[in-house]
């Protein structure tokens, strides 16, 4: 039986491997400069910031980018999607873990 763990994972992976590969690396080069600004940030951001939305694409890529180590990006809270179809369901905030490491608030 599989988990909503799983199941999630499985979606993203689909997600990720029907996209255009040149979407995927404007995604994620997008993801490195919000990580980079200092500013707080969330898939709302990346989507505005993308001449189409690319569906769950954008959520799929950020989760990746989240659970790659050495650490990019630090949820610090959730903000409401912007997306009409999601009714303003809450989504992960972040910043980049470069923000926090000189202030000793992230664990290496």
């Amino acid at each position: 039986m599989s988990t909503p763990e799983a199941l999630r994972d499985a979606g993203m992976d689909a997600t990720t491997n029907a996209a255009d590969p040149r979407v995927i690396l404007a995604i994620d080069a997008e993801t490195a400069n919000a990580n980079a600004s200092g500013e707080r940030w969330s898939a709302n951001d990346i989507r505005d910031r993308l001449p189409v939305s690319h569906g769950p694409l954008v959520g799929a890529r950020v989760r990746a980018a989240a659970t790659r180590r050495p650490r990019e990006q630090v949820r610090i809270g959730y903000v409401p999607s912007t997306l009409e179809s999601t009714h303003a369901h809450p989504i992960a905030e972040w910043i980049g873990a470069e923000w926090l490491r000189p202030v000793g608030e992230l664990a290496s």
